[in-house]
C-alpha cells in the first residue's frame, strides 16, 4: 500500500498543480471516516473556497487532497 500526502497549503496545492500531479480527493462522513470521492486528476483551478479537479469543483473546507508519495521526488 503507497503512502500519501495531505495538501494542506495554498503552496502544497499551487505546487500539486504546477507539476500536474494526481491528487485525490477525500470527504469525511458523519462517522468521521475518510471515503476517496475523486481517484486522481490534475488540479485545474484553485480557488480561496474551491478546487477544481476533473471538472468538478470541491470546497476546501469539507475535503482534504492528497498525492502519492511515490510521485514526489525528495
Amino acid at each position: 500500500m503507497s503512502e500519501s500526502k495531505a495538501l494542506c497549503t495554498d503552496t502544497e496545492l499551487f505546487a500539486a498543480a504546477l507539476f500536474q500531479l494526481q491528487v485525490s480527493v477525500w470527504e469525511r462522513t458523519a462517522d468521521d471516516i475518510p471515503v476517496r470521492v475523486e481517484d486522481g486528476g490534475t488540479i485545474e483551478r484553485i480557488t480561496p473556497v474551491s478546487v477544481k479537479i476533473n471538472g468538478i469543483y470541491y470546497v476546501r473546507s469539507e475535503c482534504e487532497f492528497r498525492v502519492d508519495r511515490s510521485g514526489i521526488k525528495s
